[in-house]
């Protein structure tokens, strides 16, 4: 996290400005490009190695939403982007966040003060603006907005691991309309984006993507850290995602949307093949909502065990984490018992 402060060219950013500077200086079809890439970078970060984690892979569209940054430097792009990143940090509270006065105060305080969070936003990741787009997407859905709402979670799609599962869960849960503006607005972004990028550079993604699999650090903080890469983890990720769907199935009379958006964020954290501890910070925002379900105070409490296990993740290792993540999970798969009043 200091180099990217002391440095800003050491932050993830400047992968993100590599591809918007391609794209406008050589053409769209060609920001996947691995020599394109390298050269670039070697402008932005001389003298630092162009390894398997230097890469561009986001989707397009994070790279579009760079274009204002790209002639700005790096510097100012940096701690403008920070600036944007931790007020939509703030933003993402003030929708979400339950409670009043200073409990509601300390939610924000403990989002800035945990690890991924601080990890996300000095690397400069756009995991604040996927989790504002989240929450947004709930507002809406809760103002019976459905299709706005659906809309609104296809900016998701900037960073797609974060929340993938969120869609899945709506549509088992039978909230259809939210699901379908999500599949109509994402679809419409892909299209978008291989018009753009055409068949070479489509090309050139799925090689970057197919590379990335065999790079051991795009999987350390899932389950591959447990069962290792191959069938088993692959059975193991399918049984997570057949159980959310199970566990939102049954949630299709409940009214709690809350519930169901924190459930796709959980789930796919536990399930996902891409994965860091920056990634985690996503979480933040499964926390507010979970917490606006209605859950006993023991299943509230046991959210510090996640941030705890979170915080301690490069010294302890991510079994940890990701036991404590999956005992967030379990808390899904029962019945829930639910106090009379309503989280604030």
């Amino acid at each position: 996290m200091q180099p990217a402060l002391r440095n800003p060219a050491d932050s993830d950013l400047s992968l993100v400005l590599i591809g918007a500077r391609i794209g406008l200086e050589h053409g769209w079809s060609h920001i996947y490009s691995l020599s394109e890439q390298r050269d670039l970078f070697a402008q932005l970060r001389p003298g630092a190695q162009f390894g398997d984690g230097e890469r561009f892979l986001s989707p397009p569209p994070l790279a579009w939403l760079a274009i204002p940054f790209a002639e700005l430097g790096m510097n100012a792009a940096y701690w403008l982007w920070l600036a944007l990143s931790v007020a939509a940090l703030s933003a993402a509270w003030w929708l979400a966040a339950p409670g009043l006065g200073r409990r509601r105060w300390l939610w924000l305080l403990g989002a800035l003060a945990w690890y991924p969070v601080l990890y996300s936003l000095a690397l400069g990741q756009p995991a604040s603006f996927v989790l504002l787009a989240v929450v947004a997407a709930w507002r809406l859905a809760e103002a019976n907005r459905q299709y706005a709402a659906g809309a609104v979670l296809a900016l998701t799609m900037l960073k797609p691991q974060l929340a993938i599962g969120v869609p899945l869960v709506l549509l088992v849960a039978g909230r259809w309309r939210i699901a379908a503006a999500f599949a109509i607005t994402t679809a419409a972004l892909a299209v978008a984006s291989l018009i753009v990028i055409g068949r070479d550079g489509l090309s050139d993604y799925l090689s970057l993507l197919g590379e990335a699999q065999n790079v051991v650090n795009n999987s350390y903080f899932t389950l591959a850290y447990v069962f290792g890469l191959g069938v088993v983890v692959t059975v193991v990720r399918l049984v997570v995602v057949a159980l959310a769907a199970a566990a939102a199935f049954r949630s299709r009379s409940s009214d709690s949307l809350a519930g169901l958006f924190a459930l796709g964020l959980v789930a796919g954290a536990l399930a996902a093949t891409y994965w860091h501890l920056q990634d985690y910070a996503i979480l933040v925002g499964a926390a507010w909502l979970f917490a606006r379900d209605r859950r006993p105070g023991w299943q509230l409490l046991w959210l510090l065990a996640v941030a705890l296990a979170a915080e301690l993740a490069w010294p302890i290792g991510p079994l940890p984490v990701l036991l404590a993540l999956a005992v967030w999970f379990a808390f899904w798969l029962q019945p829930a018992p639910r106090p009379a009043a309503h989280a604030a």
